[in-house]
């Protein structure tokens, strides 16, 4: 049960079904005008829809005006504004399958542009406004027909990745890329071959278009990707081939092309071979004609891009910021630094000048044509997300949107107190934060749940987390860190734990409890750890440890790291990175002793498992193990299986999953508390 705080009534978990979000949001070139995605649950059919809206910006003085775009019971998004400002392409699956729309701004009925069996995403308007580029699996792999056959489908699996974490099984249905006529006529595919391409981008001349891909000899064995470059009408191709050229020799990822205004250069997230798991991605300048990329972030010590974690608005999820000025000086990009995600301008010096900041995250931000102006969305502690604006130079804000100010304003939110601290070896200084219960009295001692935050390189940090909320309205302390691992305090502290997961992570974890306990009305007697996927995987380690907690709740995470390795659909390349390069296999008993479930006879907290059943990244056997050997051992012990959900659905799952999700933890909390 929900306790009323002083102000407003008490948070329950159907409050998360009623908070709107922003999916996307691009500025109109002329700087005017912002087209931004709403996505909104409805419980009663168990799914999502999401419309597009426009809101002016006020610009000239103008006052601030919104209204929804597109309308309809279906899923509207990816709004990308014509050069000239005129029309919106847009995905939406009102036809059945996501295909592209076209409409202009004096809105009426969308003109649909793609017809493909396997649908459409991702469009991009040419320069001259004449075409799009956008991405399908048309034509590849497995047809829909045998995925859907009665009984299930017969697969017959040769490659070392045949399923991927939300996307599912691929059976060789290749992403590539397609261009299509805005007035109509065929698509036509550009890419070939027997591997993905992403994130399509026009050069200015119109005349080419980067993508990246991993198509290295064997690429289904690694998770790297190149930048490459093809003609916008198709190349030369060859064989099987597409006649893409690649560039920027000696990436081992790249991410997010933007071409400079000059066409000579490609700027793109990645880094090089030598970076090590949780290093920094840089922002580096490809030349477009072949030659070594530069690393234009080499002296800043953040990792481009966001690992910021929430349950309810995750900018880790949000496509990559990046795009060059006007001039070709700088490029911006977004990158977190103690729990904020700030936009940041590349230095001459290899750095990275802050140009919008504050207590806050960032995500979608986007240029006018002229960059003078910025558009994005952000979000803090206590406000999910809103659209603002400002000047190139961060100046002149403005707020456009109050999306959930009549919801949030009956609520009693909590503003998380920050209790920073030395780490025990001196190393680091560490971040952590405090929420108190709603209606706290400095006289009382209350519960507190202590929640660890998943990768182990993301971080929590100046975001709205939904459960963190309703823990606090039901009378508990809420208690959360970024241990040695968390991104945006450096690569030394991002990379600190490789090799140690469940040792100095977790001595920085007990420390923040200590400090907590040690600053009052916090009962020592009644606590409780959760977390989800590294999260997961510490709270196993932890009650195998200590016995100090009423009350766990793991939420698939990973308890036998050996196990992980041969089911996850990265383990078998990720894991032994993160475990200091050790092999798995002529190190067993070492992976043994740094899996929870090796310590299954010290434990005695009830523990709570939450599943997703279709979980690839960390597998529900991980689950399964470790409740049956509890069970086994009569430690009250409880499993909840989540069908056709997949390893974040804290986040993105279906509305009564993630409503389920609460409801189970709370009672769990509620029984041991």
């Amino acid at each position: 049960m929900t306790a009323t705080g002083a102000t407003g009534r008490a948070i329950q978990p159907e409050d998360l079904l009623a908070l709107a979000t922003i999916a996307d949001a691009r500025l109109s070139p002329d700087g005017r005008l912002v087209a931004y995605v709403v996505k909104r649950a409805h419980l009663d059919r168990d799914e999502y829809t999401s419309a597009i809206h426009l809101v002016s910006t006020g610009a000239d003085g103008e006052p601030i005006v919104e209204r929804q775009f597109t309308t309809g019971s279906h899923r509207d998004g990816e709004p990308r504004w014509s050069p000239d400002g005129r029309m919106l392409a847009f995905v939406s699956d009102r036809a059945g399958k996501p295909q592209i729309y076209v409409i202009g701004l004096a809105g009426g009925e969308p003109r649909q542009v793609t017809h493909l069996a396997r649908g459409a995403s991702g469009p991009v308007w040419s320069p001259d406004g004449r075409s799009l580029a956008f991405l399908s699996s048309e034509g590849q792999g497995v047809d829909d027909a045998a995925r859907e056959r009665q009984g299930g489908m017969i697969r017959h699996v040769t490659r070392q990745r045949y399923r991927f974490d939300v996307a599912g099984y691929s059976d060789d249905r290749f992403q590539h890329v397609w261009v299509v006529d805005v007035e109509g006529g065929e698509p036509r595919q550009l890419t070939r071959g027997d591997q993905n391409d992403a994130m399509p981008a026009w050069s200015p001349d119109g005349r080419r278009i980067a993508f990246v891909s991993n198509r290295e000899s064997e690429a289904d064995l690694s998770f790297r990707s190149q930048l490459y470059v093809i003609p916008a009408d198709g190349g030369a191709a060859s064989g099987d081939g597409d006649g893409a050229t690649r560039v920027g020799p000696g990436l081992a990822t790249a991410a997010a092309p933007a071409w400079s205004p000059d066409g000579a250069t490609i700027a793109c997230f990645g880094h090089t071979p030598e970076t090590p798991p949780g290093g920094n991605n840089g922002v580096y300048a490809v030349p477009a004609a072949g030659g070594a990329p530069r690393n234009l972030t080499a002296n800043f010590d953040r990792s481009a891009g966001s690992a910021l974690f929430s349950d309810t608005w995750s900018t880790m999820t949000a496509p990559p910021t990046l795009f060059w000025a006007p001039d070709g000086a700088a490029a911006y990009f977004t990158a977190c630094d103690h729990g904020r995600v700030g936009l940041y301008r590349t230095t001459g010096d290899g750095g990275g000048a802050l140009v919008v900041g504050g207590d806050r995250a960032l995500a979608f931000v986007s240029p006018s044509a002229a960059g003078d102006r910025f558009a994005y969305a952000a979000g803090d502690f206590t406000t999910p997300c809103d659209l603002y604006t400002c000047g190139a130079d961060g100046a002149d804000e403005r707020r456009l949107t109050r999306l959930n100010a009549g919801l949030l304003g009956e609520l009693p939110l909590q503003q998380p107190k920050h209790i920073p601290f030395t780490s025990f070896d001196g190393r680091f200084e560490v971040d952590a934060w405090l929420i108190r219960p709603a209606g706290y009295d400095p006289a009382r001692r209350y519960p507190l749940v202590q929640i660890i935050h998943g990768g182990p390189h993301s971080i929590f940090g100046h975001v709205f987390f939904f459960d963190m909320q309703l823990w606090a309205s039901c009378g508990w302390n809420v208690l959360f860190v970024n241990p040695r691992a968390s991104q945006g305090y450096g690569e030394e502290f991002a990379t600190a734990n490789l090799a140690d997961w469940g040792g100095a992570d977790w001595r920085e974890q007990e420390q923040a409890l200590d400090l907590a306990i040690e600053r009052g009305g916090v009962d020592p007697t009644r606590l409780a750890v959760t977390g989800l996927s590294y999260g997961g995987f510490m709270t196993d380690w932890i009650i195998g440890h200590t016995d100090r907690y009423r009350a766990a709740v793991s939420e698939n995470g990973i308890c036998n790291l050996v196990s992980f390795f041969t089911t996850s659909d990265i383990g078998w390349f990720w894991l032994e990175g993160e475990m200091g390069g050790r092999a798995v296999w002529d190190n067993l008993d070492w992976y043994m002793a740094h899996s929870p479930i090796n310590y299954v006879t010290r434990i005695t907290t009830p523990t709570l498992f939450l599943q997703a059943e279709t979980d690839y990244r960390c597998p529900i056997e991980q689950g399964e193990q470790f409740y049956t050997a509890l069970r086994a051992r009569g430690v009250p012990t409880e499993m909840v299986r989540f069908p056709g959900e997949s390893h974040a659905f804290l986040s993105g799952g279906k509305p009564q999953s993630r409503l389920e999700r609460r409801r189970h933890t709370l009672r769990w909390f509620e029984r041991y508390l």
